[in-house]
Formats: C-alpha cells, structure tokens, sequence
C-alpha cells in the first residue's frame, strides 16, 4: 500500500491530467455533442478526485498515516 504522500502525487497527476482534457475540449470554439458525455465524466471524476485529495492533505496535516475515512467510491454518493 501506497504512503499518504504517494497517493497524494497520484491524485495531483490525475487532477492535472483530467483539466488538461477538459481545456483542450474547451479549447475548440465549440463542445460537440462527442465531446459532451466526456465533459461529464471528467467533471465527476475530478470531483471525487478532489474530494480524495483533500481528505489526504487532512490526514497529513493530522499526522496520521492512513485515511480515517475513505471517499466513497462514487462520486455520486457524496452529499453537498
């Protein structure tokens, strides 16, 4: 298993991934409607991604060594 710095990495690498995508979509003049579905995913995902990445740099801050409470697994299911 993966150190709370390393996932927070991975979670980095993946948020700067995701709003590379999501920029070059936008980048064109217009979203087409193939575009569109992958906008939502990635929007989802970087939502749940976020939510992760917050919820390690709590657990560093912390000082604990694991996360006390996962994020649910889909992204869906968080409430606010």
């Amino acid at each position: 298993m993966s150190t709370l710095k390393e996932q927070l990495a991975a979670a980095n690498t993946i948020i700067a991934a995701r709003e590379k995508e999501r920029l070059q979509i936008y980048a064109d003049s217009q979203v087409d409607e193939q575009e569109h579905p992958r906008l939502n995913v990635i929007n989802r995902e970087l939502e749940h991604v976020w939510d992760l990445k917050r919820r390690i740099e709590a657990a560093i801050s912390a000082g604990l060594s694991e996360l006390p409470v996962p994020p649910p697994a889909y992204p869906e299911d968080m409430i606010g």
